[in-house]
């Protein structure tokens, strides 16, 4: 194992149950125990972000499980370098009568941290988890939110060389999640390689370099966040034996000088560029974008044909640009999603979400969803003086 390399997976299978009866024949003792995970390969280096994707009973989170030493693969071989600290559920392991700052103390303890960092750590903690008095009552007294927040927030703070994440993100409020979402950016800038379970796209794409689909306990897709989150989209809209008639093969955000940027500034004008090939000609083809926010609120949504473009290419490769002179989206980040469909019969060719992210930023407290400057007046009521502005 390279040296910047901290976890490697090698011929990894896994399967559950206790052993068969040896007057069962070979292939019913395989059909009474089927394997859960099968011939898994992979590895993460030093300050990489993975996450893997799959749909529900895929056997992403026993793979986590495995890396955390919880359960032990069936064959093939583990290495993992370094402390793990793995937030796969991140309320399991709190015990309910104690106060939330003994919790902070006994999980610290679970994984090893010496009590002279855990206690350079502990106002961290304190600060990150946003608890306040409520540290020193009872969890359970806690409302669900407030388990997630502490069970994480230790998570979040504690040095550690490997981070295994189960579902974890969208714990708290809207607020917190994006906390969360920062803090695992902060993490990966310091060299922690996390690997990361999660049904939301945008997470994935926001946070990952890398990214890996499972499906039937296998790995059927590989590669860059992008990529991967591709392959998913085509695996669940389209199914197996589907081939999409159409691909997409890049999408960027680029702002005025033509270079592709991860954030706008409020106000300043940016374009959408999406790589796309069609398998088939598609009469007078229909694309649309969708800006969607975090919570999930189509902010801008357009359709080529209603906005003037005329497609009438045969089969083959295509760039569509959609420049927005005008930027009226508020602060936040976002996602385009991205659909192509025949003109004539209006069938949808392609669809995915997520194809490009990108985050607005700026100046101010302003929140929202798009930014309107009103005109502000202030005048004396009941005959009153007016005051000052």
């Amino acid at each position: 194992m390279g040296p910047d390399v901290v976890i490697r997976m090698e011929g990894v299978w896994k399967r559950f149950g206790l052993p068969m009866p040896r007057w069962l024949g070979g292939a019913a003792r395989e059909e009474a125990r089927p394997w859960v995970l099968r011939d898994i390969n992979l590895q993460v280096k030093r300050g990489e972000t993975l996450a893997v994707v799959g749909r529900n009973g895929a056997a992403k989170s026993t793979m986590l499980r495995i890396l955390a030493g919880v359960t032990p693969p069936t064959r093939g071989r583990i290495e993992v370098r370094g402390r793990v600290f793995p937030m796969i559920e991140v309320t399991g392991g709190l015990h309910q009568e104690l106060t939330g700052r003994e919790n902070i103390r006994l999980i610290g303890a679970i994984v090893g941290v010496p009590r002279r960092e855990f206690a350079r750590l502990l106002p961290q903690i304190e600060e990150f988890t946003e608890l306040g008095a409520w540290l020193d009552q009872p969890i359970r007294t806690y409302s669900t939110g407030m388990m997630a927040r502490l069970g994480f927030g230790v998570g979040a703070c504690l040095s550690s060389e490997v981070v295994l994440i189960d579902e974890a993100l969208s714990v708290g409020d809207l607020a917190f999640q994006n906390k969360t979402l920062a803090r695992i950016r902060q993490m990966h800038e310091q060299g922690t390689a996390i690997v990361v379970v999660t049904h939301s796209l945008d997470t994935a794409q926001f946070i990952a370099q890398r990214g890996v689909v499972l499906e039937d306990g296998r790995i059927v897709a590989a590669g860059s966040s992008l990529q991967a989150l591709r392959a998913y989209e085509q695996l669940v809209f389209h199914g197996r034996q589907r081939r999409a008639q159409a691909s997409i093969a890049a999408a960027r955000i680029y702002g005025a000088d033509g270079n592709t940027a991860q954030c706008v500034e409020i106000g300043a004008p940016f374009g959408i560029e999406v790589e796309c090939r069609l398998s088939r000609p598609a009469g007078e083809a229909l694309f649309s974008l969708a800006i969607v926010n975090d919570a999930g609120v189509t902010c801008v949504w357009n359709v080529s044909a209603e906005e003037g473009l005329r497609c009438t290419a045969a089969a083959g490769k295509l760039r569509l640009r959609a420049w927005y002179a005008e930027n009226r989206l508020m602060k936040g980040h976002y996602r385009v999603d991205f659909a192509v469909q025949d003109g004539a019969s209006f069938a949808v060719m392609e669809q995915l979400a997520g194809v490009a992210s990108f985050a607005v930023t700026g100046p101010g407290r302003a929140r929202g969803v798009v930014a309107m400057r009103p005109r502000w007046d202030l005048s004396a009521a009941d005959d009153q003086p007016a005051p000052e502005v």
